[in-house]
């Protein structure tokens, strides 16, 4: 395959549990080791494209997807718009992959999503984790979230499209320790505007603590956090390396809740060393 061709995007459906209709993108090298990325809080799989169309598509076969009323993804009624509904996205796109065991990247919210599959038991993680500037604790523990979370939480659930549409906007603004391209950051809202407002209130209504889930996989852990990271503070991911002694932290200064795009070489990196020792721990030379 020629380089154009591995950062050639493709899209496909899977059938969640419950029946939804799960957008799916991929690039790559089919039958290579897996990468599988997931979104955060109202965005979707576009926000990784520029991950997808890297130089990590020239080792690996990497994907993405829409979370349940989420971009191009079918949305549920109210009572099945998180919790052990979006760990069962997450386990038909990794059910659907011809490579087993994929590393999962889980960034901000995607840490909720990647807790709720562990709680279905240790044994179905991945090859190993990394999460990136990942929720684990739930919406009490205010003291882990940073000022551009809680500004704009209310209007983050606001049913007025007017509300939402400005919160959305300034919440994505502060995303980034530096100005988000315009082009990124218009992308980025016009997601955020698809995602109904009853999915919007599930996904916030969350409050557990998915430390012991994450403490209890027995693979390679990873965590990527910004120093200025005013969505999700480092004190999160410091928390949970005080609780997991085999997690690796890797911290970026001048980088805030985005790291790909805004340290899109760190990024990288971190996720060519946790392949690394995902290699060791399975033996693999």
């Amino acid at each position: 395959m020629t380089e154009a061709d591995l950062t050639q995007l493709r899209t496909s459906f899977v059938r969640s549990p419950d029946g939804l209709r799960i957008a799916v993108e991929e690039s790559g090298v089919p039958g290579a080791p897996a990468l599988l990325f997931v979104h955060g809080f109202a965005q979707s799989r576009r926000i990784w494209r520029s991950v997808l169309s890297g130089p990590l598509a020239k080792e690996h076969l990497l994907v993405s997807f829409d979370l349940r009323g989420h971009g191009d993804s079918e949305t549920p009624a109210e009572a099945r718009a998180a919790g052990e509904w979006l760990a069962g996205d997450l386990e038909a796109v990794i059910d659907s992959l011809a490579t087993p065991r994929p590393i999962v990247v889980a960034w901000s919210y995607g840490g909720v999503v990647l807790g709720e599959y562990l709680k279905r038991g240790p044994e179905r993680v991945g090859a190993a984790l990394l999460v990136a500037a990942a929720v684990t604790v739930g919406r009490r523990a205010r003291e882990l979230f940073g000022p551009t979370m809680l500004a704009n939480a209310r209007g983050l659930l606001s049913d007025d499209a007017t509300t939402y549409e400005a919160a959305a906007r300034e919440f994505l603004r502060g995303c980034t320790a530096s100005p988000m391209p315009s082009d990124v950051l218009e992308a980025s809202v016009s997601e955020m505007l698809r995602v109904p407002v009853n999915v919007r209130r599930a996904l916030l209504s969350r409050d557990e603590d998915y430390t012991p889930a994450l403490a209890g996989c027995a693979v390679p852990l990873a965590a990527l956090q910004g120093r200025q990271d005013s969505v999700v503070l480092p004190r999160m991911v410091e928390r949970l390396g005080t609780q997991i002694d085999r997690l690796v932290i890797t911290t970026l200064d001048g980088v805030g809740h985005v790291p790909w795009l805004e340290s899109p070489a760190a990024f990288e990196a971190s996720v060519r060393a946790l392949v690394t020792r995902a290699r060791l721990d399975h033996g693999s030379p």
